[in-house]
Protein backbone atom coordinates (compact mmCIF):
# COMPACT_ATOMS: atom_id res chain seq x y z
CA UNK A 1 0.00 0.00 0.00
CA UNK A 2 1.31 3.14 -0.70
CA UNK A 3 1.90 6.14 1.89
CA UNK A 4 -0.51 8.30 3.37
CA UNK A 5 0.27 11.94 2.05
CA UNK A 6 -0.82 15.38 2.87
CA UNK A 7 -1.95 17.75 0.50
CA UNK A 8 -2.73 21.66 1.41
CA UNK A 9 -5.83 24.01 1.69
CA UNK A 10 -6.44 23.34 4.67
CA UNK A 11 -3.75 20.76 5.34
CA UNK A 12 -5.23 17.54 5.13
CA UNK A 13 -4.47 13.47 4.14
CA UNK A 14 -5.87 11.12 1.74
CA UNK A 15 -5.90 7.30 1.87
CA UNK A 16 -4.63 6.22 -1.38
CA UNK A 17 -6.91 3.11 -1.39
CA UNK A 18 -9.87 5.72 -0.89
CA UNK A 19 -8.34 8.16 -3.36
CA UNK A 20 -8.30 5.15 -6.45
CA UNK A 21 -12.28 4.91 -5.75
CA UNK A 22 -14.12 8.00 -8.08
CA UNK A 23 -16.66 7.87 -6.28
CA UNK A 24 -15.71 9.49 -2.86
CA UNK A 25 -14.44 11.85 -1.69
CA UNK A 26 -12.51 12.37 1.46
CA UNK A 27 -9.99 14.10 4.27
CA UNK A 28 -8.33 13.09 7.24
CA UNK A 29 -7.65 17.17 8.11
CA UNK A 30 -5.14 18.22 10.48
CA UNK A 31 -4.40 20.91 13.08
CA UNK A 32 -3.29 23.39 9.80
CA UNK A 33 -4.77 26.00 7.95
CA UNK A 34 -7.18 27.19 9.93
CA UNK A 35 -8.25 30.46 11.88
CA UNK A 36 -8.87 29.64 15.33
CA UNK A 37 -6.08 30.48 18.01
CA UNK A 38 -3.97 29.70 21.03
CA UNK A 39 -4.66 26.85 22.73
CA UNK A 40 -7.20 25.43 19.68
CA UNK A 41 -4.43 26.61 16.86
CA UNK A 42 -5.82 26.86 14.37
CA UNK A 43 -8.17 23.92 12.17
CA UNK A 44 -10.23 23.06 15.49
CA UNK A 45 -13.94 22.27 14.24
CA UNK A 46 -15.07 21.60 17.63
CA UNK A 47 -17.38 24.11 19.56
CA UNK A 48 -17.46 22.02 22.65
CA UNK A 49 -13.61 22.47 23.91
CA UNK A 50 -13.90 26.42 24.26
CA UNK A 51 -13.24 27.99 21.00
CA UNK A 52 -15.70 30.50 19.25
CA UNK A 53 -18.45 29.45 17.45
CA UNK A 54 -17.34 32.31 14.53
CA UNK A 55 -13.23 30.56 13.98
CA UNK A 56 -15.13 27.00 14.10
CA UNK A 57 -17.78 27.72 11.41
CA UNK A 58 -15.03 28.97 9.12
CA UNK A 59 -12.63 26.28 9.66
CA UNK A 60 -15.47 23.92 8.61
CA UNK A 61 -16.49 26.08 5.68
CA UNK A 62 -12.78 25.75 4.52
CA UNK A 63 -12.94 21.96 4.93
CA UNK A 64 -16.08 21.88 3.21
CA UNK A 65 -14.58 23.95 0.66
CA UNK A 66 -11.85 22.35 -0.05
CA UNK A 67 -13.38 18.78 -0.47
CA UNK A 68 -16.15 20.62 -3.08
CA UNK A 69 -18.91 20.13 -0.90
CA UNK A 70 -22.27 20.95 -0.41
CA UNK A 71 -23.02 20.68 3.29
CA UNK A 72 -21.01 18.75 6.36
CA UNK A 73 -23.41 16.40 8.94
CA UNK A 74 -22.03 16.19 12.67
CA UNK A 75 -22.77 14.78 15.89
CA UNK A 76 -22.29 15.28 19.83
CA UNK A 77 -20.12 12.12 19.69
CA UNK A 78 -20.09 10.13 23.20
CA UNK A 79 -18.01 7.27 22.89
CA UNK A 80 -20.74 5.18 22.42
CA UNK A 81 -22.66 3.01 19.61
CA UNK A 82 -25.26 4.88 18.87
CA UNK A 83 -25.56 5.59 15.09
CA UNK A 84 -27.32 7.62 12.57
CA UNK A 85 -28.37 6.81 8.85
CA UNK A 86 -28.97 9.72 6.90
CA UNK A 87 -31.21 9.46 3.55
CA UNK A 88 -32.01 12.68 2.84
CA UNK A 89 -30.49 16.56 3.15
CA UNK A 90 -33.26 17.61 5.70
CA UNK A 91 -31.49 15.42 8.36
CA UNK A 92 -27.85 17.02 7.86
CA UNK A 93 -28.03 19.59 10.29
CA UNK A 94 -24.24 20.00 11.36
CA UNK A 95 -23.63 19.57 15.20
CA UNK A 96 -27.59 18.35 15.52
CA UNK A 97 -27.52 14.64 15.95
CA UNK A 98 -27.22 13.83 19.76
CA UNK A 99 -24.95 11.11 21.24
CA UNK A 100 -24.07 9.81 17.74
CA UNK A 101 -20.44 8.29 17.30
CA UNK A 102 -21.48 6.11 13.82
CA UNK A 103 -22.89 8.35 10.87
CA UNK A 104 -24.21 6.70 7.80
CA UNK A 105 -25.45 7.67 4.61
CA UNK A 106 -26.38 7.92 1.05
CA UNK A 107 -26.96 11.22 0.07
CA UNK A 108 -24.78 12.43 -2.87
CA UNK A 109 -22.06 15.88 -1.64
CA UNK A 110 -23.22 15.07 2.07
CA UNK A 111 -20.09 15.12 3.67
CA UNK A 112 -19.68 12.68 7.54
CA UNK A 113 -17.69 14.51 9.42
CA UNK A 114 -15.68 13.11 12.79
CA UNK A 115 -13.69 15.50 15.41
CA UNK A 116 -11.09 13.10 17.11
CA UNK A 117 -7.62 14.44 19.05
CA UNK A 118 -6.44 10.79 19.81
CA UNK A 119 -9.27 8.54 18.86
CA UNK A 120 -9.58 7.14 15.08
CA UNK A 121 -11.69 8.26 12.52
CA UNK A 122 -12.45 5.49 10.62
CA UNK A 123 -14.27 5.50 6.59
CA UNK A 124 -16.45 2.99 5.28
CA UNK A 125 -17.69 2.75 1.28
CA UNK A 126 -19.79 0.43 -0.22
CA UNK A 127 -19.46 1.00 -4.18
CA UNK A 128 -22.31 -1.76 -4.51
CA UNK A 129 -24.90 -0.15 -2.47
CA UNK A 130 -23.26 3.31 -2.31
CA UNK A 131 -23.43 4.27 0.88
CA UNK A 132 -20.53 5.87 3.27
CA UNK A 133 -19.83 5.98 7.08
CA UNK A 134 -17.70 7.31 9.39
CA UNK A 135 -17.04 6.20 12.72
CA UNK A 136 -15.49 8.03 16.06
CA UNK A 137 -13.59 4.84 16.96
CA UNK A 138 -12.33 5.63 20.63
CA UNK A 139 -10.98 2.68 23.28
CA UNK A 140 -14.45 2.65 24.80
CA UNK A 141 -15.67 2.19 21.18
CA UNK A 142 -13.67 -0.49 20.32
CA UNK A 143 -13.80 -2.21 23.71
CA UNK A 144 -17.30 -2.47 22.38
CA UNK A 145 -16.85 -3.68 18.77
CA UNK A 146 -18.23 -0.76 16.99
CA UNK A 147 -16.58 -1.45 13.78
CA UNK A 148 -18.18 -4.46 13.71
CA UNK A 149 -21.40 -2.82 14.83
CA UNK A 150 -21.15 -0.82 12.05
CA UNK A 151 -20.61 -3.70 9.61
CA UNK A 152 -23.52 -5.27 11.01
CA UNK A 153 -25.50 -2.24 10.50
CA UNK A 154 -24.62 -1.93 7.03
CA UNK A 155 -25.59 -5.41 6.38
CA UNK A 156 -29.11 -4.96 7.88
CA UNK A 157 -30.08 -1.50 6.48
CA UNK A 158 -28.23 -2.04 3.00
CA UNK A 159 -27.68 -5.34 2.47
CA UNK A 160 -24.10 -5.00 2.27
CA UNK A 161 -21.72 -7.58 1.61
CA UNK A 162 -18.59 -7.21 4.45
CA UNK A 163 -16.24 -8.38 1.52
CA UNK A 164 -17.19 -5.68 -0.41
CA UNK A 165 -16.60 -2.50 2.19
CA UNK A 166 -13.60 -0.64 2.35
CA UNK A 167 -11.98 1.13 5.21
CA UNK A 168 -9.72 3.95 6.38
CA UNK A 169 -7.89 3.98 9.78
CA UNK A 170 -7.17 8.08 9.76
CA UNK A 171 -4.32 9.11 12.22
CA UNK A 172 -5.15 8.31 15.88
CA UNK A 173 -2.86 7.19 19.09
CA UNK A 174 -0.21 4.53 18.05
CA UNK A 175 1.39 1.78 19.61
CA UNK A 176 3.86 4.36 20.56
CA UNK A 177 1.97 6.49 22.96
CA UNK A 178 -1.15 4.17 23.48
CA UNK A 179 -0.52 3.89 27.28
CA UNK A 180 -3.31 2.30 29.61
CA UNK A 181 -2.14 2.04 33.34
CA UNK A 182 -6.10 0.79 34.03
CA UNK A 183 -6.48 -1.63 31.25
CA UNK A 184 -7.45 -4.21 33.34
CA UNK A 185 -10.45 -2.21 34.25
CA UNK A 186 -10.77 -0.28 31.16
CA UNK A 187 -10.64 -3.16 28.67
CA UNK A 188 -12.45 -6.41 28.45
CA UNK A 189 -9.94 -9.71 28.86
CA UNK A 190 -9.95 -10.57 25.41
CA UNK A 191 -8.09 -6.78 24.52
CA UNK A 192 -5.18 -7.39 26.79
CA UNK A 193 -3.30 -9.63 24.21
CA UNK A 194 -2.87 -6.15 21.63
CA UNK A 195 0.08 -4.98 24.54
CA UNK A 196 2.92 -4.33 22.99
CA UNK A 197 4.71 -3.89 26.44
CA UNK A 198 4.04 -2.85 29.49
CA UNK A 199 0.70 -0.80 29.90
CA UNK A 200 1.62 0.24 25.92
CA UNK A 201 -1.61 -1.33 23.12
CA UNK A 202 -1.37 -1.37 19.42
CA UNK A 203 -5.05 0.20 18.83
CA UNK A 204 -4.34 0.16 14.48
CA UNK A 205 -3.81 -3.62 15.00
CA UNK A 206 -7.04 -3.99 17.25
CA UNK A 207 -9.42 -2.01 14.54
CA UNK A 208 -7.80 -4.24 12.04
CA UNK A 209 -8.56 -6.91 13.55
CA UNK A 210 -12.04 -6.21 14.29
CA UNK A 211 -12.85 -5.26 10.53
CA UNK A 212 -11.41 -8.73 9.39
CA UNK A 213 -13.72 -10.14 11.80
CA UNK A 214 -16.32 -8.37 10.64
CA UNK A 215 -15.34 -9.97 6.79
CA UNK A 216 -13.52 -7.18 4.92
CA UNK A 217 -11.00 -8.28 3.11
CA UNK A 218 -7.19 -7.10 4.29
CA UNK A 219 -6.69 -5.88 0.72
CA UNK A 220 -9.85 -3.65 1.38
CA UNK A 221 -8.01 -1.96 4.39
CA UNK A 222 -5.58 1.16 4.73
CA UNK A 223 -3.83 2.37 7.62
CA UNK A 224 -2.62 5.80 8.19
CA UNK A 225 -0.28 4.56 10.93
CA UNK A 226 0.60 8.42 11.94
CA UNK A 227 0.14 8.78 15.47
CA UNK A 228 -1.71 12.23 17.05
CA UNK A 229 0.07 12.50 19.68
CA UNK A 230 3.62 12.28 18.43
CA UNK A 231 2.64 14.88 15.69
CA UNK A 232 2.14 17.73 17.43
CA UNK A 233 2.65 20.01 14.59
CA UNK A 234 0.32 18.28 12.76
CA UNK A 235 -2.59 16.98 14.63
CA UNK A 236 -4.67 17.77 17.84
CA UNK A 237 -3.89 15.44 20.65
CA UNK A 238 -5.83 15.45 23.78
CA UNK A 239 -2.66 12.55 25.63
CA UNK A 240 0.02 15.21 24.94
CA UNK A 241 -1.62 18.78 25.45
CA UNK A 242 -5.15 18.23 27.33
CA UNK A 243 -6.54 21.76 26.45
CA UNK A 244 -6.67 21.29 22.77
CA UNK A 245 -8.97 21.38 19.64
CA UNK A 246 -10.10 18.88 17.44
CA UNK A 247 -9.35 17.92 13.76
CA UNK A 248 -11.69 16.29 11.52
CA UNK A 249 -12.70 13.55 9.52
CA UNK A 250 -15.37 14.06 6.58
CA UNK A 251 -15.87 11.31 3.96
CA UNK A 252 -18.81 12.22 1.24
CA UNK A 253 -20.09 9.99 -2.00
CA UNK A 254 -19.60 12.46 -5.08
CA UNK A 255 -22.61 14.47 -6.26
Amino acid sequence: MADWLATGGPRHYRSPMLAELPEVVHGFFTRQGGVSLGAYHSLNVSLAVGDGQEAVAENLGRMRQTLGLGALAGAAQVHGGRAAVITSPDQARLAALPEVDILVTTVPGLGLLIKQADCQAVMFFDPVNRVVANVHAGWRGQGIDILGETVRLLQSRFGTRPADLYAAIGPSLGPCCAEFRNFRREFPPALWTYQVRPTYFDLWRLSRDQLTAAGLLPSHLDLAGLCTRCGADDFYSYRRDKVTGRQGAIIALKA
